[in-house]
């Protein structure tokens, strides 16, 4: 699988949030997945301390895995790969390649710990 989310730039760039990153961590744990089974690829990249949409970076980045999943926290990182996308809808089919939406991370972190476990369980069947 492939995670993005619209801070991971900020994440990757050096401007790293601890809060983020032990969502991330719990998240895999949670999921119970094995070792290695997530790839994270940023959807926007840092310019001068701003985030920048760059969806050719993050397919360019995708072609790397080819994974038959993306997992997209929240409708910004969506749109910016798949712009026409109703962000309504928590799966997309892109060719071989299926785009669950979840919630964004901030929405993510400002849940209970049960109300997360919840909004990410429908990764639990994806392997």
């Amino acid at each position: 699988m492939v995670w993005t989310y619209m801070e991971l730039g900020l994440d990757l760039g050096g401007q790293p949030d601890p809060a983020r990153r032990n969502l991330m961590g719990s998240l895999i744990k949670h999921l119970d997945l094995p070792p290695g089974p997530v790839a994270f690829w940023p959807v926007a990249v840092s310019r001068d301390g701003a985030l920048q949409s760059d969806p050719t970076m993050f397919w360019k980045g995708w072609q790397l895995w080819r994974t038959p999943n993306i997992v997209c926290f929240g409708a910004p990182a969506l749109k910016v790969i798949l712009p026409d996308a109703d962000p309504g809808l928590t799966l997309h089919m892109l060719d071989n390649v299926m785009v669950h939406v979840l919630p964004d991370v901030n929405r993510l972190l400002s849940m209970l710990p049960h109300e997360r476990q919840l909004a990410v369980e429908v990764l639990s069947k994806v392997r």
